[in-house]
């Protein structure tokens, strides 16, 4: 099980992934976030492309994606980064490690290719879901 005080950052295609696969492997790390078993941190950007992502794939009805980011909003610690990086191949993707930066995460769980092939960042671990479960022991 994560221990409650780690601090986790899930990329945005981990939160579309949960809510258009509640039952897999995104929708078990949701699960934990949702059981606070860790410390979820996120950033206004990543849940506004959250809602962005899964409003223009159109597979969610408007109200769950508004809940789905409300409950992100509630559970997570939401921080405003002040870094400002260009370490990843996309650079939409800079914005997920600046909140891991400035919100002292402990590592980053994400399905993006471009953040795995990074690996880290100062000291910050990118994890593929898969790999996170596995690690917990599920």
């Amino acid at each position: 099980m994560p221990k409650p005080g780690l601090k986790i950052v899930l990329d945005t295609n981990v939160y579309v992934s949960a809510t258009l696969s509640p039952k897999g492997s995104s929708g078990r790390v949701w699960d934990f976030a949702r059981q606070r078993r860790f410390r979820l941190i996120t950033s206004p950007y990543i849940v506004n492309e959250t809602g962005r992502v899964l409003r223009r794939l159109g597979k969610v009805k408007a109200q769950a994606v508004t809940r789905r980011l409300k409950d992100i909003a509630h559970i997570a610690e939401i921080v405003q980064p002040t870094t400002s990086l260009q370490v990843v191949r996309d650079p939409k993707d800079d914005a997920i490690v600046e909140c891991a930066v400035d919100g002292k995460a402990d590592m980053i769980v994400s399905l993006d290719k471009d953040l795995l092939t990074l690996k880290a960042y100062d000291n910050i671990p990118i994890l593929h879901v898969v790999d996170l479960l596995r690690a917990l022991g599920n």
